[in-house]
């Protein structure tokens, strides 16, 4: 882990969204369970969304993400107990999330690390009047939410100290995982370490 880019990247993650946290996290420890892609089938969302379940590729998400040298969880904690204000701050916590998202993607590939992927907390809500018909109408901008691949961010996040508590009448978490390799190094005469 280089110390100076990762207090450089919380640096930029910082000035995009001040009230955003960080946790550095190693993608190889996520914990993968089928129970949690069931989980997408009884979703509203299922099949609508074209993020989302089963709309993803066919990947061996665990060997994927053990691809992936560092990662880091981005989550931001809402106070929701003014009522009203429930449905606004549920939908606008995943645009603000995914923005930072990808705020952080274009720093990373700024910063020789162009092998990077981010996953959303939730389905992707970037479009306001829903997903195009066809296809995706944000195919750059639009991911997929981390639940989606069957990683159980419960469990993950909890091994890293963040604590998701339900019901979400009181605070909402919205937390997202941001995973990237690090550049090749190559040595005089072109090989690689």
């Amino acid at each position: 882990m280089d110390e100076a880019l990762n207090k450089a990247m919380l640096e930029c993650c910082k000035n995009y969204a001040p009230e955003a946290e960080c946790v550095f996290m190693d993608p190889k420890q996520c914990i993968f369970e089928e129970c949690v892609k069931m989980n997408c089938f009884y979703c509203g969302r299922y099949g609508r969304n074209w993020r989302c379940p089963p709309n993803l590729p066919d990947i061996d998400y665990p060997k994927m993400f053990a691809e992936y040298d560092e990662g880091m969880f981005v989550y931001f904690t809402f106070d929701v107990t003014d009522t009203e204000k429930y449905d606004y701050y549920r939908n606008e916590s995943s645009v603000v999330l995914h923005k930072t998202l990808l705020e952080l993607e274009k720093w990373f590939y700024n910063h020789n690390r162009s092998t990077v992927i981010s996953f959303g907390g939730g389905s992707c809500k970037l479009c306001k009047g829903g997903c195009g018909k066809e296809r995706c109408n944000n195919p750059y901008l639009s991911r997929s939410p981390i639940e989606a691949t069957g990683m159980n961010v419960l469990k993950t996040a909890a091994k890293f100290g963040i604590n998701i508590e339900f019901p979400t009448d009181k605070k909402l978490m919205r937390l997202g995982l941001i995973l990237w390799q690090n550049p090749i190094e190559t040595l005089p005469g072109g090989v690689n370490v």
